[in-house]
């Protein structure tokens, strides 16, 4: 036989020769077309190397790895953990309410919601605008035409956005 290395004879008879790219021609599981087992400490396909990381999100998964989730590629160490996702999303062992990113009065990420109003801004101040900061909305409908805006109803768009405008600055 020549040298395994470098021969142009197929010798595990998967139709691969190493001159072909078959990187180990004495396993016929292992060649350019084989699937890649993940975490199995072998180059199947030919690759360069193994699989380990499933989900593509640059941790490596498996009993090597520290990415709790392989198959999923939002699920990593460090990631922002969402609170109420049923989810360990940062891999430190806790999901939604156990972990102190969904606790209240956490501040160090930026998905908390530690004033319990849905959003992430941890700001307990917002603005509303009451009934009498709007004017009454007028119509002036055509059933036969497209569709317009009458001039009162200009003036209240212009005036809402005057309030508008007022309140945010």
């Amino acid at each position: 036989f020549s040298d395994v290395g470098s021969s142009d004879e197929d010798l595990d008879g998967d139709g691969w020769s190493t001159c072909d790219g078959d990187c180990d021609d004495g396993d016929e599981n292992v060649n350019p077309d084989a699937a890649e087992v993940p975490y199995d400490g072998v180059d199947d396909d030919c690759s360069g190397a193994d699989l380990t990381d499933v989900d593509g999100d640059g941790y490596d998964g498996g009993d090597e790895g520290d990415d709790c989730d392989d198959g999923d590629g939002d699920v990593w160490p460090g990631a922002d953990e969402v609170c109420d996702d049923q989810v360990d999303n940062d891999c430190d062992g806790l999901a939604d309410d156990l972990d102190e990113d969904c606790q209240a009065g956490d501040d160090d990420t930026a998905d908390d919601d530690d004033d319990d109003d849905d959003t992430a801004d941890d700001d307990d101040t917002y603005e509303t605008m009451d009934d009498d900061d709007l004017e009454p909305e007028t119509c002036d409908c055509r059933v036969d035409g497209p569709a317009h805006l009458s001039p009162a109803g200009g003036l209240f768009v212009l005036t809402l956005l005057a309030a508008v405008r007022r309140r945010g600055a």
